[in-house]
């Protein structure tokens, strides 16, 4: 299988984790002449009206100034606080990275290492009549679009990808907005990549505050596995319809579901493809993974190989009621499509069925089940 980057899991910064927790080093980052912020309003990123790329904020881009120039110096005075939270200042933030090998002339010293590069951030406006910042403080970007479905997957990776990390958190940020120890408030700290419990009242045990591991939350992030199923010799692959709609087309795609507590990536899947299809598949291989950011999934990607045996292999969907459909399609045929694709959002496949397009995973692994059938029939060939 291909090591090239999935859609949304470029590694485009350098994360520098191990400096987040350094205040020196966030307040230089955020106040520097070079970073860039990528601005969320309410959760979704936004699209320039000019090009439909991915907004991304700097003080060389005129409709910053304000934010740059009043709100972020502002917005650093706030840093590991409580009057950070969104539900107070009206701002989540959340260190992204560094992007390397740039002309900027951000530089920190740390234990005789020097980082250099463009700081990056994640920026969602959340603002109320009560929140310190207000609308006004925002203008224009207000009026920008909001970022779809459809506009995402026109960006490049680079730009899903900071897209994909910056959301994930930010969504993260806007949901855990009080400790499950005690019911506190938390607020976050090391630049928005943890949130910690805000009680200071000894008297009252909190198992987040005064677990022995650590005292704060970290970031949620939702295993998935998704499976393409085929046979011994490839020769078949098993793609399903959900009754779940995106978009007025007709979709057949893989297997996915989300882990279950205890629960190993092989058992997963094999649980999972009989609930849906009700085929039964022990024979699973981990081939690739893809962040997914709706909201916070990573999609880990398999292939699950069932030995048709005249049971085995039967379709029953009447466990889960949660497919429409799901048949076995010859691989040729699915080559044939893939063979035609010149890129987009789906694959035409034969009469009105469409496959995933190049930036899903599930492409990725529908595509995986073509290429062995080609090095098994092509070895096979040879040797006749």
């Amino acid at each position: 299988m291909s090591t090239a980057a999935t859609f949304f899991g470029q590694q485009v910064l350098n994360r520098v984790s191990f400096l987040r927790c350094s205040k020196e080093f966030i307040k230089k980052s955020l106040n520097h002449d070079s970073t860039v912020f990528i601005p969320f309003i309410e959760g979704e990123a936004l699209i320039s009206p000019e090009n439909g790329d991915l907004v991304q904020l700097s003080k060389s881009t005129n409709s910053s100034t304000k934010i740059l120039s009043t709100i972020i110096p502002l917005y650093t005075t706030l840093l590991n606080t409580t009057r950070s939270r969104s539900d107070e200042s009206g701002i989540n933030l959340t260190f992204l990275g560094l992007l390397e090998n740039t002309d900027s002339t951000f530089n920190f010293e740390l234990s005789s290492n020097s980082y250099k590069g463009t700081p990056y951030f994640g920026l969602d406006i959340r603002v109320s009549e009560s929140t310190l910042f207000k609308s006004a403080d925002f203008e224009p970007i207000f009026s920008f679009p909001k970022m779809t479905r459809d506009h995402i997957f026109k960006q490049t990776n680079k730009d899903a990808s900071l897209y994909s990390q910056g959301r994930m958190y930010l969504d993260w940020l806007a949901k855990y907005k009080f400790c499950p120890g005690c019911g506190s408030k938390l607020f976050p700290v090391d630049a928005g990549t943890k949130l910690q419990c805000s009680n200071e009242n000894k008297g009252v045990h909190c198992n987040v505050r005064d677990a022995n591991v650590n005292n704060v939350c970290f970031p949620r992030t939702d295993p998935t596995v998704i499976i393409a199923m085929t046979n011994s010799d490839y020769s078949k692959c098993c793609l399903a319809r959900s009754k779940k709609r995106h978009g007025n087309f007709v979709l057949y795609s893989t297997i996915a579901g989300f882990m279950e507590p205890s629960e190993t990536i092989e058992e997963a899947c094999t649980r999972e493809i009989w609930e849906e299809t009700g085929i039964s598949c022990k024979d699973i291989d981990i081939v690739r993974s893809q962040p997914w950011p709706y909201p916070c999934s990573l999609m880990i990607g398999c292939l699950g190989i069932v030995k048709f045996n005249g049971q085995n292999e039967i379709i029953n969907l009447n466990h889960d009621d949660e497919l429409l459909d799901a048949q076995w399609f010859d691989t040729i045929e699915i080559i044939q499509a893939l063979d035609k694709y010149t890129g987009g959002f789906r694959v035409p496949f034969k009469n009105d069925i469409n496959l995933p397009g190049s930036t899903t995973i599930a492409f990725q692994l529908i595509k995986h089940v073509c290429e062995k059938h080609k090095r098994l029939h092509s070895t096979s060939a040879s040797h006749l």
